[in-house]
C-alpha cells in the first residue's frame, strides 16, 4: 500500500440547461469518472450552503467525499467557486483512499 496522498479528483458542480449536474473528473482527463443530473434542483442564481451540502450528500451516493483537509475557512464545507463560471468545485477521494490515507 502506498502512502502517498491522491489529490487527483474533482468534484464540479455546475449549472445545466435544468438543474445542475455533479461531475467527478480526474486530473488531466475530461471524461467523468462519475456523474449525476439533478434536474430536480432549483436553478439558484448562486451556490448556497444548502446546495453545498447537498452535493455532498450527491457525492456519498456516488462513493466520495470531499477531502477534510480541503475544508478551509475560504471555502463552502470544501467547495470553492469555479472562475467565470456558474459552477462549484471541490478536492475529492474515494472512501478507500481516505480511509488507506487516515482522513
Amino acid at each position: 500500500m502506498t502512502t502517498e496522498k491522491r489529490h487527483d479528483l474533482t468534484a464540479v458542480c455546475r449549472a445545466a440547461q435544468k438543474g445542475w449536474v455533479l461531475q467527478v473528473v480526474q486530473q488531466g482527463s475530461a471524461q467523468p469518472v462519475a456523474e449525476r443530473e439533478l434536474h430536480q434542483w432549483p436553478d439558484w442564481p448562486e451556490f448556497p450552503p444548502d446546495a453545498a451540502a447537498a452535493a455532498g450528500c450527491e457525492l456519498v451516493m456516488l462513493g466520495y467525499m470531499i477531502r477534510p483537509d480541503t475544508v478551509t475557512p475560504d471555502s463552502l464545507i470544501g467547495w470553492h467557486r469555479v472562475p467565470n463560471e456558474r459552477a462549484w468545485s471541490a478536492t475529492v477521494a474515494t472512501f478507500a483512499d481516505l480511509q488507506a490515507h487516515g482522513s
